[in-house]
């Protein structure tokens, strides 16, 4: 008798793929966050409850699936979309106040120090740049996710754009600049400092040059890669994604 169900299990696996998430659709999937972790982040703490076993600052932690990767070691993405967003922090580090999608809100702050935007309640405007990527892993299989950079790693996104917008492929008898999908990045991580203190930002390489082929010829599953990363900017059509919310207020 246990056989006998033994050799129907496959079938009935097979046949129940997807069942009961049929009416799950993008917007009712989260995609996580990948944050740097730093010193002073609570998943390296092992006596806090966000605490993550071997975690340790410089590893970058997915915080949906409260999984990391070694920082030293990287990830590699494919970059899908990007946007500047514009995070109202309460003053004193006292949480997110909201999010504003336009750079208006700039115009209504005074000016800090240092260049920091601050309202007239004290809350401090911080340009954010905002990343939809795909991390592809070496058996081709690949999953979205979101990479935010502000204050110091702003520059590190500004590098990242000229390395995107630089890039020029010929196409038949044409040169343009490809989509920002045609090409994978090793991002790593690596420490920085300066009068405020020490911390891990952001490393960015092209994994692939103007005429290799880029994603599509160099990468498993490269097509499958380069066609969700396409639905992804072309099905958008203006909708909000659904992205955990739980992110820092990055100072440094």
């Amino acid at each position: 008798m246990s056989k006998e169900i033994a050799k129907l299990n496959n079938d009935i696996i097979l046949s129940d793929a997807g069942a009961g998430s049929e009416a799950m659709g993008q917007d009712d999937i989260m995609i996580p966050r990948l944050i740097i972790l730093q010193s002073m982040s609570p998943q390296c703490n092992s006596r806090d409850g966000s605490y993550v076993e071997n975690a340790k600052p410089g590893d970058i932690y997915d915080n949906v699936s409260s999984s990391f990767f070694s920082g030293e070691d990287g990830i590699t993405v494919v970059p899908c979309k990007y946007n500047i967003l514009y995070y109202e922090w309460k003053k004193d580090r006292g949480g997110l106040v909201t999010v504003h999608q336009d750079s208006s809100i700039l115009d209504t702050t005074s000016r800090g120090d240092k260049g920091e935007y601050f309202t007239d309640e004290g809350n401090r405007i911080v340009p954010t740049a905002e990343y939809l990527v795909l991390v592809t892993e070496d058996d081709g299989s690949f999953s979205p996710a979101l990479i935010s950079m502000s204050n110091s790693q702003m520059k590190r996104a500004k590098q990242w754009n000229a390395i995107i917008r630089r890039l020029i492929i010929t196409v038949g008898d044409k040169r343009i600049n490809p989509a920002m999908f045609w090409n994978a990045y090793k991002l790593t991580t690596v420490p920085e400092e300066n009068d405020k203190g020490s911390w891990f930002g952001w490393s960015i390489r092209a994994l692939f040059s103007s005429d290799s082929g880029g994603i599509l010829e160099n990468l498993p599953m490269g097509q499958d890669i380069y066609i969700a990363a396409r639905s992804f900017v072309n099905n958008d059509n203006g909708k909000k994604i659904k992205v955990s919310a739980d992110i820092d207020d990055d100072t440094m």
